[in-house]
């Protein structure tokens, strides 16, 4: 009996070039993906390690910076949990909970606090460049803050921007709430702005950043507003009255380019917009509600769900249902899992982007 006869090797034609380099813009823009590619052979090294192509990969993904991970101030967990395959914090694993508190993190740096001391760190997550700076030599008792590029550098991608840190606090026996502006230009605070407000603490999640405002809820759950170009501090006293059964709703952006807030009901993902009206008074106008059971399957109408953080510069809201924690791509309502079931991740989450 004749032995079969194998088949020759297949030999796939090579791709041109720049239909290969199409593909290559196209794959998901975090560390891991161009890395893996650059290891396929030499040849896809030299076009992935190309200035050229490494630029039009960024343009072709401008606008959708991917989210690295998050940081979470539970005692029972990591300070921070990547997101992202290939993407850690090393430094991030030695930080213990019981000295540091993150408080806001936006265009690639996060602020986190030194407990028990009056530091703040603003740490370059891609870079690992740390700066120190005390609190505001008013301050005696802190409540939040945040971190944002200087005024005229909003398009800027460099590391070496720089950058404004706004801290919030009371002075002790008042009823105001200060604020206070540091700038990596000049490396010292500004003069302290004062708004009178009752007895009230800021709740200690991360600020919103719409156009030059900054946004943080209150503990009554009107809302908190600082102004960075007139350096004044405002107050939101209107909430949307069926955001208020959500118990727990998030401050962001929304898709309007005004002041949102989102919120779950149940299965279902409420987005409200901030609008004015005519006599100076604010209304909020619901803009979609989504039904998360078409994504994550009929068993969330039993189970407990709530948001945790919002990443402003990548469109993401992360959720929390029954201990596991998903990040959901509002635009493309892409839904991806960022925890092992277990995992108790429910507390204040502050978001990571590159």
């Amino acid at each position: 009996m004749d032995e079969l006869a194998l088949p020759p090797p297949l030999h796939l034609p090579h791709l041109p070039d720049d239909m290969l380099v199409e593909i290559l813009l196209r794959l998901p823009p975090e560390p891991i993906h161009l890395f893996c590619a650059s290891f396929v052979s030499k040849h896809w090294r030299s076009l992935v390690h190309d200035a050229r192509f490494l630029r039009r990969f960024r343009e072709f993904h401008v606008g959708m910076p991917p989210v690295l991970g998050f940081f979470s101030n539970r005692l029972d967990h990591s300070l921070f949990v990547p997101t992202s395959g290939g993407f850690a914090l090393s430094a991030a694993a030695k930080m213990s909970h019981r000295d540091w508190w993150a408080l806001d993190c936006r265009h690639g740096r996060a602020l986190l606090e030194k407990l028990g001391s009056r530091t703040l760190l603003v740490w370059d997550l891609v870079t690992g460049d740390r700066r120190y700076l005390p609190l505001p030599p008013a301050c005696k008792r802190g409540y939040n803050g945040a971190v944002l590029r200087a005024a005229g550098h909003a398009d800027c991608h460099c590391h070496r921007c720089p950058f404004l840190v706004v801290y919030v606090f009371r002075r002790p026996n008042s009823a105001g709430i200060c604020a206070s502006v540091w700038s990596s230009e000049t490396g010292v605070w500004s003069e302290t702005t004062v708004i009178i407000v009752p007895y009230l603490s800021v709740v200690p999640e991360p600020s919103t950043l719409v156009g030059n405002k900054l946004y943080w809820l209150l503990e009554n759950s009107s809302i908190l507003e600082y102004d960075l170009d007139h350096h004044g501090l405002g107050l939101i006293h209107e909430m949307p009255y069926d955001a208020l059964w959500a118990g727990k709703f998030l401050l962001m952006p929304a898709e309007d380019g005004r002041l949102g807030l989102a919120g779950v009901e149940r299965h279902n993902l409420h987005l409200w917009s901030l609008i004015a009206s005519i006599d100076g008074r604010v209304t909020w106008t619901h803009q979609r509600v989504i039904d998360l059971g078409n994504f994550l399957g009929p068993e969330v109408a039993a189970k407990c769900i709530y948001g945790i953080g919002f990443a402003q510069d990548a469109g993401v809201i992360f959720i929390h249902m029954h201990a596991t924690v998903y990040m959901i791509h509002l635009k493309s309502m892409q839904i991806k899992e960022v925890s092992e079931k277990g995992l108790h991740i429910c507390g204040d989450a502050l978001l990571v982007k590159r």
